[in-house]
């Protein structure tokens, strides 16, 4: 399980960053072809963008941490001793 979320977690945090930094371009990402000119953001809205970005990488990071400890955390035995 892992595995498989570290391997997801490639993209999430390359599409945050790139939105970090990029906050226009990657509003846009996929849905350029629907403007004939290109749309102007609000400051309010690059900001918003930024935020999510922030908080998205925090919350997949706590989530990638539980699943680390989910992992490396031994089973309890099956039948008590007694």
């Amino acid at each position: 399980m892992l595995f498989f979320v570290i391997v997801l977690s490639i993209p999430v945090y390359v599409l945050c960053i790139w939105s970090l930094y990029e906050p226009e371009e990657s509003f846009l990402f996929l849905d350029r072809w629907r403007y004939k000119e290109t749309p102007e953001l609000s400051d309010i809205q690059i900001k918003l963008i930024r935020i999510g970005s922030v908080i998205t990488m925090v919350l997949w990071t706590i989530f990638l941490i539980v699943t680390a400890i989910e992992t490396f955390t031994p089973d309890p035995p099956m039948f008590p001793m007694e």
